[in-house]
């Protein structure tokens, strides 16, 4: 059918009883309690009194009572006229009378305080639907949540083809009220820049639609700098915040954004394209900062996973010639310990065992494998510095860092980081924050100091 947005299949399951209704839902809305069994049982014979309950229990089941009872599954028909004491076949003849099943329904309505849908009650679903649609854009599921509101203020629900009008009508005002809230937004500087998003970069060979769409492959200072260039990009457009809009309709704006075509973005009209476009530019904004992020992240831990790798390969390397010093001492220290060797003879006796050019090789190995006293990796990492450098400065000019406190010694450090880069120094100032340093990398960085 033109226009709508369920197949006939499940329109037909909206208007008739579920194929199957759970055990729970049997219990809770088809028992008849003594006061309904009291209403049941006014009516004249049992088919009008099984009709009767049937159309009750749906009411309060389903919102509605459908045309054909005959549709309701066989096992709740069984469980109702069981509590009525009749015949389930004698339901076959229920509404023969044209006016009977009518009349039931206006009583049940009284009985319920249901009531029928009115012109004010269709402008308030209205304006109520639409703001539901500003944050969910399924069809299916806002018609879902306006079924539950007929049930939940008790108006009779009307029938399913009507409701799917109303469905697609506050998606369009959804739209609409999208288009005016970002109006403000589209100034003569900004619709430039996301016309742009759409036409093809010479230099990139693709549209920065497309490009910004593409997450990093690797953790590599080219990845980190590609990212840092889009960052600029979006900047450009000043979107960082949009909260005129509800958060799941930015969403589902940008997910619009990221699978759609360019040329298919460019046919739309500007009400459509320019909300796509701002909301794509804001949230992709908000995930190229977490990549770049987490890239440096990952970085810096491979950076320190290396250092720490060639640290376990020097050691390695160096185990034989390690022994070999290791022997070298114990000679030594045999020689010194010998009581049966005097003081002004000990250099002599040494030199007879350990040759002078063999002491000499021996201390000028030992300075080579020697290590720090706390023996960690730190020292490998200057081996890693030319790397860091690819992609930290450009990091740091890129980001500005706040602290909840108004003296952080972190952030004056970032910023003496800034400083350096700016001017190209490599010397520590004098009143640089130290404080904020582990104590176990201070010694590192007062001799780079």
């Amino acid at each position: 059918m033109q226009g709508y947005f369920l197949s006939e299949t499940e329109r037909e399951r909206y208007r008739h009883f579920p194929s199957d209704i759970p055990s729970r839902d049997v219990a809770d809305y088809f028992t008849l309690s003594a006061v309904d069994r009291r209403r049941v049982h006014r009516q004249r014979g049992d088919h009008n009194r099984l009709g009767f309950a049937l159309q009750l229990c749906a009411l309060r089941y389903l919102g509605f009572a459908p045309d054909d009872l005959t549709r309701a599954p066989g096992s709740v028909v069984l469980f109702v006229a069981e509590q009525l004491h009749v015949s389930p076949a004698c339901l076959a003849t229920y509404g023969q009378r044209a006016h009977t099943r009518t009349d039931h329904l206006q009583e049940i309505l009284d009985y319920l305080h249901y009531r029928k849908v009115t012109p004010a009650d269709w402008r308030h679903l209205k304006n109520w639907l639409t703001e539901r649609a500003l944050e969910h854009d399924k069809p299916t599921l806002l018609l879902q949540l306006v079924c539950e509101k007929f049930r939940r203020e008790k108006i009779v629900r009307p029938g399913i083809t009507r409701l799917e009008r109303l469905v697609l009508q506050v998606r369009q005002a959804a739209q609409s009220e999208t288009y005016q809230r970002l109006r403000p937004l589209l100034t003569t500087d900004r619709t430039p820049l996301l016309d742009q998003l759409l036409i093809v970069d010479p230099e990139r060979h693709r549209t920065p639609l497309t490009w910004l769409r593409q997450a990093a492959t690797a953790n590599s200072p080219h990845a980190i700098l590609n990212t840092l260039d889009k960052l600029t990009y979006l900047r450009q457009v000043q979107v960082e915040s949009l909260t005129v809009l509800n958060p799941n309709r930015l969403k589902f704006l940008a997910q619009i954004g990221r699978r759609s075509n360019p040329a298919a973005l460019q046919r739309l009209p500007d009400e459509r394209r320019y909300p796509i476009l701002l909301a794509f530019c804001q949230q992709t904004l908000v995930e190229v900062t977490d990549e770049a992020l987490d890239l440096f992240d990952r970085c810096l831990a491979e950076t320190e996973a290396r250092a720490s790798h060639d640290l376990a390969e020097f050691r390695a390397t160096v185990a034989r010639a390690t022994n070999e010093k290791v022997r070298l001492f114990r000679e030594l220290g045999r020689l010194v310990l010998d009581t049966s060797i005097q003081d002004t003879i000990l250099r002599r006796a040494i030199y007879r065992r350990i040759s002078r050019d063999q002491l000499q090789e021996a201390v000028d190995e030992a300075d080579k494998i020697a290590r720090p006293d706390d023996d960690n990796y730190f020292d490998f990492l200057e081996t890693r510095y030319s790397y860091l450098r690819q992609f930290v400065p450009a990091l740091l000019e890129h980001f500005s860092f706040h602290s909840n406190t108004s003296v952080d010694a972190r952030r004056k450090a970032v910023a003496v980081l800034q400083d350096l880069n700016t001017t190209r120094r490599r010397a520590l100032p004098d009143d640089a924050p130290l404080e904020c340093i582990p104590r176990k990398w201070l010694p590192y960085v007062e001799r780079v100091a």
